[in-house]
């Protein structure tokens, strides 16, 4: 491919000298389970996002898990979503027992659609689980409104936002847990796999971190890692192994100073997109007045999408269709009987969605080549 999608050896090249250097620390301190870097990057992530309390785990799937866990959810409950994401929404729901109830999405912002929400809720409702598709957050004020007039909980999917805002301030205090990847494609991206959980109560801070690691605090892991050796168990509650790793931690701590940057990047390269595809007859992403987007993905819509796809493969210009088809399509929920016409505009987008490369693994030259091999064969 001319434009590929990724990356990794020019973002590694972004910040080469702080990432060997991390990386020969942990290896020098001998420590790779509960050392330093676990909780030094926690409150560096917290203060970056505006947020009280970061708790690492090992992947974004894993922060929704843990997440609604904490909060909670189990056999028997609903969880409100919706399907136009990645099976990580749906699967967190369905691995606490509780079942994942999708609702259609608002056609212009492609996230939850308040009217659907509101008319799913029932008395089994007990959370509410909006995503923040391709970086652009749901209207995280008024679903939580929504929740508190009936005493439901929400877990923000805001894997693919970091660094959005909503009237100004960063996603990662409005819902009652916010869940973060860092999967090597996300804005920041691990050197495998990562994720975080942001909360603003300390009692559900402490609970995740317990959850994260076995059912025990955190405290008993350090000091059986430490000098005086293993002491006994002490398992307060049914706990996972879903612990962020200090290698990873090191890693993100060294990129996480040059968020700022590659989100402005990402942002010009939307702009040029923006200014470069208008008056093609293709529908280009929008952002809601008084959202500041994240632009994880770049997302058109167009009737002839796998043609216009394969065209764009022929000139060396990569694609990916994120996310479809829906998830209530999927064969794994096929004993959920809900076929094509379920979620209307939810099955409209994903049948016309195509994703184009963007992001700071990429230069605004590839941009301007990918504009015009769009308005090639468009």
């Amino acid at each position: 491919m001319a434009v590929r999608f990724h990356n990794h050896q020019r973002l590694y090249q972004r910040r080469k000298p702080e990432i060997d250097a991390a990386i020969a620390r942990v290896i020098a301190s001998g420590r790779f389970d509960w050392g330093d870097e676990v909780p030094a990057f926690e409150a560096e992530f917290a203060a970056w996002n505006g947020a009280s309390h970061a708790v690492g785990v090992n992947s974004g799937s894993a922060a929704l898990k843990v997440a609604l866990l904490a909060l909670g959810i189990g056999p028997g409950d609903e969880v409100i979503t919706v399907g136009n994401t990645d099976i990580a929404s749906s699967s967190a729901i369905h691995n606490t027992g509780a079942r994942p109830v999708w609702v259609d999405t608002d056609a212009e912002s492609k996230t939850m659609a308040l009217d659907g929400l509101v008319a799913a809720i029932t008395p089994k409702t007990r959370a509410i689980l909006p995503v923040d598709l391709y970086g652009h957050p749901a209207d995280m004020v008024a679903i939580v409104a929504i929740a508190r007039q009936h005493n439901l909980v929400v877990v923000e999917d805001a894997c693919l936002a970091l660094g959005a805002r909503i009237n100004g301030q960063k996603i990662g205090s409005f819902a009652d847990i916010t869940c973060f990847s860092f999967a090597p494609s996300k804005h920041l991206g691990s050197f495998g796999s990562g994720g975080a959980a942001l909360t603003e109560s300390a009692e559900l801070a402490e609970t995740m971190r317990k959850l994260s690691a076995y059912g025990q605090d955190r405290s008993r892991h350090y000091a059986m890692h430490g000098p005086g050796g293993m002491g006994g168990l002490h398992h307060e509650t049914h706990g996972l192994n879903e612990r962020l790793d200090e290698m990873q931690a090191a890693i993100l701590r060294a990129k996480l100073p040059d968020l700022a940057a590659m989100l402005a990047d990402r942002r010009a390269q939307a702009d040029r997109y923006d200014n470069g595809l208008s008056g093609l007859g293709i529908d280009l992403p929008g952002t809601m007045p008084g959202y500041q987007h994240a632009w994880r993905n770049y997302v058109i819509e167009a009737e002839d999408r796998d043609g216009l796809a394969a065209r764009l493969a022929e000139r060396g210009i990569a694609t990916n269709l994120t996310y479809a088809p829906p998830m209530h399509l999927q064969p794994v929920f096929a004993d959920y009987n809900l076929g094509p016409g379920t979620l209307p505009a939810t099955e409209h987008s994903a049948r016309r969605l195509l994703g184009l490369p963007i992001g700071p693994q990429l230069t605004l030259d590839e941009i301007d080549e990918v504009i015009a091999a769009v308005r090639t064969v468009a």
